[in-house]
């Protein structure tokens, strides 16, 4: 029995599904990004509206305040999508090393 074939085949499957799993964190990093700027947006006009009604202490706080969210919203983004990009790595490599000591063990076996 030949291994090579199988080898392949599972490391491209694995392949596959790493670069699938990388598509899908930088899919989720974007849509974050636009989420994060459309949520700004809405509160720069919110804050437009109803800047008349405030002082100008409290609408310099809100303005801060956006600013702060924003800002931890986006590093948790990042932090998540490339934590995730870090386990799918090293899931990738893990299966990678898997199969080839697989493979070499069944071509050890089928020699004895």
């Amino acid at each position: 029995m030949n291994t090579t074939p199988f080898s392949k085949t599972a490391t491209g499957v694995i392949a596959t599904a790493g670069s699938t799993a990388h598509k899908l964190i930088d899919a989720y990093r974007t849509g974050g990004e636009r989420l994060n700027d459309a949520m700004t947006q809405r509160w720069a006009k919110a804050l437009k509206q109803t800047a008349p009604k405030l002082t100008p202490e409290t609408r310099k706080n809100a303005a801060n305040a956006q600013k702060v969210f924003s800002g931890y919203y986006a590093k948790g983004i990042a932090l998540t999508a490339d934590g995730a990009a870090v386990v799918v790595d090293t899931l990738v490599g893990a299966a990678l090393a898997t199969t080839e000591k697989a493979t070499a063990f069944a071509a050890a076996n089928l020699r004895k």
